[in-house]
Formats: C-alpha cells, structure tokens, sequence
C-alpha cells in the first residue's frame, strides 16, 4: 500500500499518515491487487491534503488489508 501511495504523489507529495489493518491471509503465489480511493480533500495550513481509503484484494475479491492514508500534493495537483 505504501508504494501505491508514493507512486501515486510522486516526488513532491508527502505520505503524512499510514494506517492499516490485516483482515485476510495473502499468499506468496498470489497475485494482489491494491486499490485506494480519494475520500476527502482540503487546505490546511496553505497545504493540498487528501484523506485515502486504501486496501489490498485477493484473486477472489476479498479484501485482505484495509487502511487510511493521508497525504500532501503539490499545488499544481489537479486532484486538490
């Protein structure tokens, strides 16, 4: 999820809060997918934030890890 995260900000976003849960058993000869979902945008203090909800899929859809993140964009994002 992590990598999701900062592959998605790039280089100038900041990964400012990670959190998540293990609800499921991934296996090492499974294929994962991780998916995330913008759920909250705002200013704070001059600053772009968004608010994630993040999660991780078996093969079969079951979801495996949830998780929340938090982050800061640039001022040129075209999310904020």
């Amino acid at each position: 999820m992590g990598q999701l995260i900062t592959d998605w900000i790039g280089t100038e976003g900041v990964l400012k809060k990670l959190s998540c849960q293990y609800r499921g058993m991934d296996r090492p000869d499974q294929d994962i997918i991780v998916k995330g979902k913008v759920t909250k945008k705002y200013l704070k203090n001059g600053e772009h934030w968004v608010e994630l909800d993040v999660w991780t899929e078996n093969p079969t859809g079951e979801k495996t890890t949830l998780g929340t993140a938090a982050v800061v964009l640039p001022h040129k994002s075209r999310i904020c």
